[in-house]
């Protein structure tokens, strides 16, 4: 860290002990009654699992939309692509469903 920043946030952070009522005598009493901890508590393999399991979300699911009669598309997007309904959906509609469009902007 260059002496720059760190003359800038030693400003900052003794405006933030003034706002606040806090000397400087009183924040080296506090840091003396604190435990200094020396290694990070270890990781083991259960805690990463459920700590990834926590972030997964559920996939969207696809909604089905209503058949048409076959000959009329149904859905387009800006390309001008189609689909009408019949079939397995189309690629570039489940991406634009899984990215969080809703289906019903591409209705015809």
């Amino acid at each position: 860290m260059d002496e720059r920043k760190r003359d800038s946030i030693i400003a900052y952070l003794r405006a933030r002990m003034a706002e606040f009522g806090i000397t400087e005598s009183a924040l080296a009493e506090s840091l003396a009654d604190v435990p200094v901890v020396t290694a990070p508590p270890a990781f083991t393999k259960t805690s990463v699992a459920q700590a990834a399991q926590k972030l997964k979300r559920p996939m969207p699911q696809l909604p089905t939309p209503p058949l048409s009669d076959g000959n009329t598309p149904m859905f387009r997007n800006a390309s001008g692509d189609t689909w009408d309904g019949a079939g397995d959906m189309p690629e570039w509609l489940k991406r634009a469903v899984h990215a969080g469009q809703d289906i019903e902007f591409y209705r015809v």
